[in-house]
């Protein structure tokens, strides 16, 4: 919703240009992602993931791991 209170619909594609910058921030932030969840393991700070709805953390999931 615009600032003005009022819908805005665009029915368009966005261009090349567009879509290459929206591929290069995501990259960005991908990376960033995979760096802090490094360093959480490397501190021993569990990441905490949704997966189907049940939140769960990688060091819940290698506990479970190495007590089976």
């Amino acid at each position: 919703m615009a600032d003005n209170g009022q819908n805005i619909v665009t029915k368009s594609e966005p261009d090349a240009a567009t879509l290459r910058e929206i591929l290069r921030m995501q990259k960005i932030a991908v990376a960033a992602v995979h760096k802090a969840q490094a360093e959480n393991r490397r501190l021993g700070i569990p990441n905490w993931y949704s997966i189907n709805g049940k939140i769960v953390s990688d060091l819940q999931s290698e506990d479970q791991q190495t007590a089976a």
